[in-house]
């Protein structure tokens, strides 16, 4: 459920995309005071400044595939998107030949295994539920509560029925409803699909990170940012299919400089600044070192991440470069 979102599905859900608890207690109310939130004709006209950055650029037609390699090793990272639309044709020659080659598939989270699916129940109802008798009525000011019962209404998604829901989970099951219900499936993403064939083909498997992690980049923001992030999903819940729908294109065009501005910029029609180094910035970094520590084993390597991940000034690719590597790929 929550990787569905850490391409940004929404607006300001996702990806995500996703400090102040630990697991299990809730968020912790920030003791310093909110930032002035923008206005909602500010994040209107944000939105539509996103838009056209993002239409005034091109790609070659197909989605990139970085390579880094040493001796013995070579590694190919590849940007997925976590919900498509069934049938979307999107494939490459360069893509077929990374992945056919690879002997090992990596993803930034299990979430296939019978281990990974129970975990996947326990950290949710841990990190996403208030555990302290707070409510996600109690947390909100009645102005927010109006509008956000509004957005949840509008989906099908009554207030009660997720009231125990921290303002961060709330976000990320308004988001991926509303998706969803516009015929984004995740059953079509990325992921799901190489995980398939690379079953068929019996490649190994490795991940980035643990569901925790991914559950942490949320749960471990200040509950102000929290209720910003939910505020900015309800408010723009209406836009979010049209945000994914030219999300997607720019993916399926390989248009990088266009995916960083829907996806990886911390302005405030996206994550904003706390979510955007919670939910991409500090996972990158987190990220790096381990891809490194892969060219120290000889085979071929084929990385699948979300594609806010590799895009954008904080991306893994500019981390890597950053670090000295020769990473070839736009």
């Amino acid at each position: 459920m929550l990787t569905a979102c850490l391409t940004r599905c929404g607006l300001a859900a996702a990806l995500l995309i996703l400090s102040a608890c630990g697991p299990g207690t809730g968020s912790r109310p920030d003791t310093e005071p909110a930032k002035v939130r923008p206005s909602l004709g500010e994040l209107q006209a944000g939105f539509e400044a996103n838009l056209a950055a993002a239409r005034a650029t091109r790609g070659p037609g197909k989605p990139p595939v970085w390579t880094l390699s040493d001796t013995d090793t070579v590694i190919h990272l590849f940007g997925t998107v976590h919900l498509l639309r069934p049938g979307m044709d999107w494939g490459s020659d360069a893509f077929e030949a990374a992945f056919e080659g690879a002997d090992t598939l990596v993803l930034e989270v299990d979430t296939k295994s019978q281990q990974a699916q129970a975990r996947m129940l326990q950290d949710f109802v841990a990190r996403g539920l208030y555990q302290d008798g707070r409510t996600l009525r109690g947390a909100l000011d009645p102005a927010d509560e109006a509008v956000i019962e509004a957005a949840l209404d509008s989906v099908g998604l009554p207030l009660d029925s997720i009231n125990s829901f921290e303002p961060w989970l709330a976000a990320v099951n308004l988001s991926t409803r509303k998706l969803q219900a516009d015929g984004y499936d995740p059953a079509a993403g990325i992921e799901t699909l190489l995980q398939a064939r690379a079953e068929a083909a019996g490649k190994a498997f490795a991940y980035l990170e643990e569901i925790s992690d991914q559950a942490d980049a949320f749960d471990l923001m200040s509950e102000p940012a929290q209720i910003d992030f939910l505020y900015q999903t309800a408010v723009q819940i209406e836009d979010s299919p049209r945000m994914l729908d030219l999300m997607v294109a720019e993916w399926a065009d390989g248009d990088i400089a266009g995916i960083a501005a829907l996806a990886a910029s911390p302005d405030p029609t996206g994550l904003g600044d706390e979510a955007y180094q919670a939910v991409l910035v500090r996972r990158n970094a987190a990220w790096v070192p381990q891809i490194e520590a892969m060219l120290d084993l000889p085979g071929q390597v084929f990385i699948a991440v979300g594609a806010a991940h590799l895009a954008g000034p904080d991306s893994v690719i500019a981390m890597l470069r950053q670090r000295g590597h020769a990473v070839d790929g736009p």
